[in-house]
């Protein structure tokens, strides 16, 4: 599975990114341990596998 994500300057400013590898290892480890299912599982334990694709837009 794909994850692609367009974010701006403003964006990551907004979540005190300072770069889009910040950004992703930050949604990737809430992809992996902070979503949790209707029976309290992890991303990780429900979720394909994935790669994400950072695309910084104006």
């Amino acid at each position: 599975m794909l994850i692609r994500i367009e974010v701006s300057d403003a964006e990551l400013e907004a979540m005190e990114c300072e770069s889009i590898d910040e950004f992703e290892e930050q949604i990737g480890n809430q992809l992996d341990n902070g979503v949790v299912s209707s029976d309290g599982g992890a991303g990780a334990d429900w979720m394909a596998e994935y790669d994400l694709e950072i695309v910084k837009v104006d």
